[in-house]
């Protein structure tokens, strides 16, 4: 069997055949600096806003700079969204086939079989169990070219960092009902929230949080049957969900 014919996804035929061709050009030509240069154009436009906004809102009448500030803080929560699906995208890619052809990998890659590897994302997951070429697959993942000379006790610890920060964001992407509102349609809208408590019809009401930033959006809810799957309800809910833009900050940037 030809590496063509092996490699390729079933039913796609490839106009271009030469595969080393195809990984050259990827690596030869994608711009690693990409997020980076997204992240810190939303955050720079946010943090300087009042001294550039003459600049950022030209062409533009009778905008809000508070709605203008919202835009860009809401811009980098869904950034990190993004981030956090591309970041599991490259991993699962390379943990299954190197860092082979990885351009195609990406483009036919099952991402709603990654979606469920993310939401079940554990301490005995595969890509924390198991080893490749003689280390911890995590290590070869990350750092296959990395010529290190840190110890062993340095290396668990880096490890450990690591595997904390993606279960930390399999947590966070596993629960996306704004995100999937955001890439299709835009269906939501955002605004400040406040959370209070206090007995019903009461005028007393105690706030126990707040932020500046939430996304409100509709969905239905679903129940889970005992063999693991979901079903709709037929009921639907209008959620609101706060965010934290100084942690999405962060965050896009560790990733």
């Amino acid at each position: 069997m030809s590496k063509l014919n092996y490699l390729k996804p079933k039913n796609k035929h490839f106009i271009v055949n030469d595969f080393d061709f195809l990984q050259k050009e990827f690596y030869r030509t994608y711009n690693p600096d990409y997020w980076l240069c997204k992240i810190c154009l939303l955050n720079n436009c946010h943090s300087n806003f009042d001294s550039i906004k003459n600049v950022l809102k030209q062409n533009l009448d009778n905008v809000i700079d508070d709605d203008y500030k919202r835009s860009l803080r809401t811009e980098m929560h869904f950034l990190y969204f993004q981030m956090i699906e591309t970041l599991f995208e490259i991993v699962f890619a390379v943990s299954k086939n190197d860092n082979r052809n990885l351009w195609i990998n990406l483009t036919f890659s099952n991402w709603k079989n990654n979606y469920k590897e993310i939401e079940k994302l554990s301490d005995n997951s595969y890509i924390f169990t198991k080893d490749n070429a003689g280390i911890s697959l995590l290590r070869w993942i990350f750092y296959f070219v990395y010529n290190s000379q840190m110890t062993a006790e340095e290396w668990v610890n880096n490890l450990n960092k690591i595997k904390e920060l993606l279960l930390l964001f399999s947590r966070d992407f596993s629960d996306r009902g704004e995100y999937n509102a955001y890439k299709h349609s835009l269906r939501f809208f955002n605004s400040s929230f406040s959370l209070s408590i206090g007995a019903t019809n009461s005028q007393n009401m105690h706030t126990i949080g707040s932020s500046n930033d939430s996304i409100t959006y509709l969905d239905e809810q679903k129940e889970k049957l005992p063999n693991g799957k979901t079903k709709a309800t037929g009921y639907i809910s209008r959620i609101t969900k706060p965010f934290d833009y100084e942690r999405d900050y962060i965050c896009c940037m560790v990733i």
